[in-house]
């Protein structure tokens, strides 16, 4: 709702005000000014140097310090400095380096690689905006007073998952720590409507009731309700607005069917809802203790930051300052009154949850970021899986723009418009990636002339925006991001999200809404139908370098710009094998995975022996764990698939486990991977309190995944990437296609 809408009067700014607005305005005018001041090279060269050097500065004192204040100044040096220098090299290709008189087919091509580096320099600009000013909230403690706080309804919409892995969400859903009255969980069934209990193929009319009657006893078991409809309308959207004329919780936690809660969960959210009684939705990271298809197929997911983690821990933050964070379909809770003021979740678009947002903000609602993980999920395990998803993504984000435009919804502020604007424009790498590796063989290959340019003058501009972006990428997302991953992310999703925009260009309301497979079983490498246009890819840049070489030895007089593009091909290469490599489908027999974990235990043997130790990692269905032995003692009695007892000082409770797994990694210590007995409801509940009630044990995991990298080894990486699983994925196809005699060793693949 606007101010004029409620009946107040908008203040007009006063004389500080406007002074302050006259200086922004000629601070940017002169800065603009300097971005586009002609001088000769040898001046820019003299420029950028200084101005690199002052941005290496502000770099090392900003991954310093911990002076809130002298990070805010080197957050705005470095975000000076490097708009600046990249404002410098656009300038100079725009002015003094587009291909006019190299032919038609020269200009348009030179054209679009001007298009896409002038998208990446929106992009980055819009992201340094976004960044500026992070905001981190504290949790706020809930009232004494148990009558004080509002009735919570749970909402777990599920579709066709397997029901093992809706199971510990419901169970870690009804023991979060909140009065037992005022605590609702529902499983959502839009797998068991009558709609699909009533198919006309009587095998899958069938799995729908068989599916549909475990799930209702799942949810009586533990203590939750069933809820499902008649239709199947709207998807996701539609499934929770069926629900919202049945229950009546002030608020409402919606969770995906694997967004395992933690017990905690409702003691640190409830309480911003309280505090503000303009909240609309307060939103909480994603948090995955699986494996999405680039970890699990390039082997980093034990080691280096998880790709979510850019988004919910760095640009979710700074978009709370603007007060433009939104609400991502799970792990969030939401203002029940709010939602029947809309008439329940927004459903024009596939990405009902953003979209509903948009549609709050405009009534003049708030929305906040919480950034602690507090769900524990499962990302998809399949190439084409991931691919699903991210088109959904991109699809839903571009339909909100055209279809509820935010410039012509009221209510809203300029800043919310423009950021909105963004998460649309975001989607466009994936045409800016292409046309920038199309660019290396179409000089190499085909002669096309996309830049008149010198080795000089690529020297003196080009050479320092692009050190600049390195140096700022590392300043703001060097923890949670190693260099050259988002290149890697973005190549694997760009033929797909194109062909995903342009359908909703085409028909804007065509696109429906695709639920991400989850919990798969991959029994043997194969490589992914998705890969095809990463060969083509592939050959055209490889070709690119060899005719490089001939062109560089027949053309001296163009060593500097051939070199150059060379380089860049290389590079190509790299992540184009990278890209290769994660479409190389690789074994994955465990369903479920185990997180990290340490926790004190005691393993009783059947002989009445007891071994002190601790775990190492847990699922809802097994755990592993260390036990120590004392020197001089006898090697304990345990063989595989012996039972032994679990004991849990910390807990006071105990499980009974199988011996999977047996090793003596030294001397002094022996590891165990146990899989649960669990004989009751008591012993499963301890099981997903175990592996997922502790939020503090989820933020443990993250910080030991948040090592930087250096520019110069995630280059190391690359090629290690590109060699070891790039080169594989080429090496399976090769054994796939040759006699079976001459490689009798090879191994099966998948249709």
């Amino acid at each position: 709702m606007t101010a004029a809408a409620a009946g107040t009067t908008v203040p007009r700014p006063g004389r500080r005000e406007r002074w302050q607005r006259a200086g922004w305005v000629l601070g940017l005018a002169a800065f603009l000014f300097l971005a586009m001041l002609p001088t000769s090279q040898q001046a820019q060269m003299v420029w950028s140097g200084s101005l690199l050097l002052l941005l290496g500065l502000c770099y090392r004192i900003g991954r310093r310090t911990r002076q809130l204040e002298a990070r805010r100044l080197t957050r705005l040096a470095t975000i000076l400095l490097c708009t600046f220098l990249s404002l410098r090299y656009m300038h100079w290709r725009a002015t003094e380096s587009l291909p006019l008189q190299y032919g038609l087919v020269a200009m348009v091509c030179g054209l679009l690689l001007l298009a896409a580096e002038g998208y990446g320099l929106v992009n980055m600009l819009l992201g340094f905006f976004v960044n500026s000013e992070p905001f981190f909230r504290r949790s706020l403690p809930l009232p004494d007073d148990p009558g004080a706080l509002p009735h919570v309804d749970v909402y777990i919409p599920t579709y066709n998952e397997d029901p093992a892995i809706l199971r510990p969400t419901v169970i870690a859903a009804t023991q979060m720590h909140y009065p037992r009255d005022k605590l609702h969980v529902w499983v959502l069934d839009d797998g068991g409507t009558v709609q699909k209990c009533q198919d006309a193929d009587p095998a899958k009319a069938a799995a729908a009731r068989s599916r549909a009657a475990e799930l209702r006893a799942l949810a009586e078991r533990f203590g939750a309700g069933y809820i499902t409809r008649e239709r199947n309308l709207h998807a996701k959207a539609g499934n929770i607005n069926s629900a919202l004329p049945k229950t009546q919780g002030d608020l409402l936690l919606i969770l995906d069917c694997d967004h395992i809660p933690t017990a905690d969960f409702l003691q640190r959210c409830v309480g911003f809802f309280l505090a503000d009684p303009k909240l609309f939705v307060l939103q909480t990271p994603h948090n995955f203790v699986s494996p999405d298809p680039v970890e699990r197929n390039l082997s980093t997911f034990e080691s280096s930051p998880a790709e979510n983690e850019l988004f919910y821990d760095v640009m979710q933050p700074g978009l709370d300052f603007w007060g433009t964070s939104f609400f991502c379909g799970s792990a969030a809770v939401l203002r029940r009154s709010v939602i029947d003021q809309l008439g329940g979740v927004s459903g024009q678009t596939i990405t009902e949850d953003a979209e509903t947002t948009l549609d709050a903000l405009a009534l003049g609602y708030k929305s906040a970021y919480y950034n602690r993980p507090m769900v524990s999920g499962l990302q998809p395990e399949t190439y084409s899986g991931f691919i699903v998803q991210r088109v959904r993504w991109g699809q839903g984000m571009l339909q909100i723009f055209i279809l509820k435009n935010p410039w012509r919804l009221p209510g809203l502020s300029l800043v919310q418009r423009v950021l909105y604007t963004n998460f649309a424009f975001y989607w466009g790498f994936a045409a800016a990636r292409i046309i920038m590796l199309l660019a290396p063989p179409a000089y190499l290959l085909f002669g096309i002339n996309l830049c008149d340019t010198t080795a000089g003058q690529l020297m003196a501009y080009a050479g320092p925006a692009l050190i600049a972006s390195l140096v700022s990428t590392q300043f703001f997302f060097g923890r949670v991001r190693w260099p050259f991953m988002s290149q890697l992310y973005e190549i694997i999703q760009s033929v797909y999200v194109v062909q995903g925009l342009v359908e909703v260009v085409r028909r804007p309301r065509s696109p429906s809404f695709k639920v991400t497979p989850k919990g798969e079983v991959l029994d043997r490498e194969f490589v992914s139908t998705l890969a095809t246009p990463f060969y083509l890819l592939l050959v055209l840049t490889s070709l690119g370098i060899v005719f490089g070489m001939v062109r560089y030895a027949s053309e001296p007089w163009n060593h500097g710009a051939i070199a150059f593009v060379q380089f860049w091909a290389v590079l190509d290469v790299l992540l184009l094998l990278g890209a290769l490599g994660i479409t190389f489908e690789q074994r994955q027999l465990r369903s479920e995975p185990r997180a990290p974990h340490r926790e004190p235990v005691r393993v009783h043997l059947g002989d009445g022996q007891a071994l002190a130790g601790h775990t190492v990692n847990a699922s809802a269905s097994g755990l592993g764990l260390t036990l120590e032995l004392e020197a001089g003692a006898a090697k304990p009695a345990i063989a595989l698939h012996q039972v032994v007892e679990i004991e849990l000082p910390g807990r006071g409770g105990r499980l009974l486990g199988e011996v999977l797994s047996l090793r003596q990694p030294s001397a002094g210590r022996l590891a165990l991977g146990l899989k649960y007995q669990a004989d009751s409801e008591a012993a499963e509940r301890l099981g997903v309190d175990l592996a997922f009630g502790s939020s503090d044990q989820l933020v443990a995991n993250n910080e030991r995944r948040h090592a930087g990298r250096s520019v110069l080894r995630g280059l190391l990486g690359l090629a290690r990437y590109a060699v070891r699983h790039g080169v594989g994925h080429l090496l399976f196809l090769a054994r796939k296609r040759l006699p079976r005699r001459a490689l009798p060793s090879s191994p099966s693949s998948a249709p």
